[in-house]
């Protein structure tokens, strides 16, 4: 059974009740797969065939969610945008991916076909496909600085909805206060799509203030939402203050950045054991490790449970290696491999960075880490080069390459630097070219023009040469001391 075909016997099950909500608008899910199919109708009227690939670049909206239902009907691989992209990012995606359609909302692209998305097209019944077919690829920025696609597979992405709820702890009939986006594929098929399986209910509410996000939980009922580290301060501020919202919620995620331990453990006090930790990547699909209730109690035998990850969960395990790839004992810090039900098949069209990525079954994470005599992991240090602001990875080699083409940059080096609020911030040293005399402003906005807005500097260090080591290499704590010291 196709995931497509997994969602659609739930729908049919229950056609009246309501599946998602967003704006004051509403859909049950028999109109909820209903547009999906008229929608997979309408690739198929625009000369589609099942395994073609569908760009989807699209805002917080109904819509958007029907068009991810349709390519799973129609048995065509989702290729997921994110809309905060600037637009040669977006092409550079269409073109690697070989998009038969672009599919965008409020935003206009050159591509290979651009569909606003209409249903009115008749209603096309789920395709078989190969549960080896791609489903959807989500594109991620390598070292390199170029986007590679992330292949989940049909089968991958049937596990990921089966094992979700496990995962979060959810239950039949969950309601969600959705504060995620679809600029994050993995908020998709990690959290939407679990939610419809359930027979669920889905309410998107990113971008609310703190206190109409608490208010609208209140008035909606809401079981289980997820909280990023920027927003958990003032979500604790506002369930301090109208605590009758943990009446119904049962379920409180956090993961995709760090979080300050202090703050969790503030959070922790206000919430209990509602709190849920996870780590994992888009490449894993699902995540690997999680908290359960019992970890927030004197029981826990964590060394340090509010700076882990929780546990392996019961479809993955996690090795900690050192360079020349020995397991270590625990305690020991090393590359964190991982292992898991879940993993992604590949990435899109590139055999060596997979088989680089990937060996003997095993995912080199590039994160650094330990595991203590209890099993609980704790991710410690990056083996890339890659800055977390917000829960958004950038590669500072993505940034360097945008920034060395602006006129009058003789160098630039880009790492992340400490920032309360979001984590990493993204920071750029810059030598300037003999005669050029520009400033910060104009290297942001430059930044801007060419990349997504959470990959520009929101800081630029200006220096006369850039610090090199023995190997004629920069070194990035080097910069963050300069920077630190400024």
């Amino acid at each position: 059974m196709t995931p497509g075909m997994l969602l659609l016997s739930v729908a049919r099950r229950i056609p009246g009740r309501v599946a998602v909500r967003a704006g004051g608008t509403e859909r049950t899910y028999g109109d909820l797969f209903d547009n999906a199919a008229r929608f997979a109708g309408a690739l198929t009227a625009h000369g589609l065939s099942a395994g073609d690939r569908v760009a989807l670049m699209t805002e917080n909206r109904i819509e958007a969610l029907e068009c991810y239902l349709g390519c799973l009907l129609g048995g065509y691989t989702a290729v997921h945008v994110n809309d905060r992209l600037a637009l040669p990012e977006v092409q550079s995606i269409v073109d690697d991916a070989g998009a038969a359609a672009f599919v965008a909302y409020g935003r206009s692209v050159t591509a290979p076909v651009v569909l606003e998305p209409v249903f009115d097209a008749a209603p096309i019944g789920p395709r078989l496909v190969p549960p080896t077919a791609p489903a959807i690829i989500g594109y991620t920025s390598g070292t390199t600085g170029t986007p590679k696609g992330v292949v989940i597979t049909q089968e991958n992405l049937n596990r990921i909805i089966l094992h979700m709820p496990v995962h979060d702890g959810l239950r039949p009939g969950s309601r969600c206060a959705f504060t995620g986006s679809f600029s994050f594929v993995a908020g998709i098929w990690g959290v939407m799509l679990p939610h419809l399986y359930l027979g669920g209910e889905l309410s998107f509410m990113a971008g609310l203030p703190p206190a109409e996000w608490i208010d609208r939980m209140i008035r909606e009922r809401s079981n289980f939402t997820y909280v990023p580290s920027p927003l958990a301060p003032a979500f604790i501020e506002e369930v301090r203050r109208r605590p009758e919202v943990l009446e119904s919620l049962t379920g409180v995620l956090h993961s995709a950045s760090a979080m300050r331990p202090d703050v969790m453990r503030e959070l922790v006090a206000v919430i209990g054991d509602r709190f849920v930790e996870t780590w994992g990547m888009t490449e894993t699909g699902a995540p690997v490790t999680t908290t359960v209730p019992a970890d927030w109690t004197t029981s826990c035998e964590a060394d340090d449970i509010y700076a882990s990850a929780g546990r392996p969960a019961n479809i993955a395990s996690v090795r900690v290696v050192d360079p020349s790839g020995a397991p270590l004992p625990p305690g020991e810090e090393g590359e964190l491999l991982v292992q898991s039900e879940t993993l992604f098949a590949g990435y899109y069209r590139r055999p060596d960075e997979t088989a680089a990525a990937l060996r003997d079954g095993w995912l080199h994470t590039g994160d650094i880490g330990r595991v203590d005599q209890a099993g609980y992991v704790y991710i410690t240090d990056r083996l890339k080069d890659m800055i977390v602001t917000g829960g958004m990875n950038v590669y500072p080699a993505e940034v360097e390459q945008a920034l060395s083409r602006m006129p009058g940059v003789a160098e630039v080096a880009v790492f992340g630097a400490p920032d309360e609020r979001w984590g990493e911030t993204v920071v750029a040293a810059v030598v300037r070219a003999p005669g050029h005399t520009f400033d910060d402003q104009l290297v942001i906005d430059w930044s801007r023009r060419h990349l997504a807005s959470y990959k520009k500097p929101t800081a630029v260090m200006f220096l006369d040469a850039l610090p090199r080591n023995a190997a004629l290499k920069v070194p990035k704590p080097r910069l963050r001391e300069l920077y630190a010291r400024r």
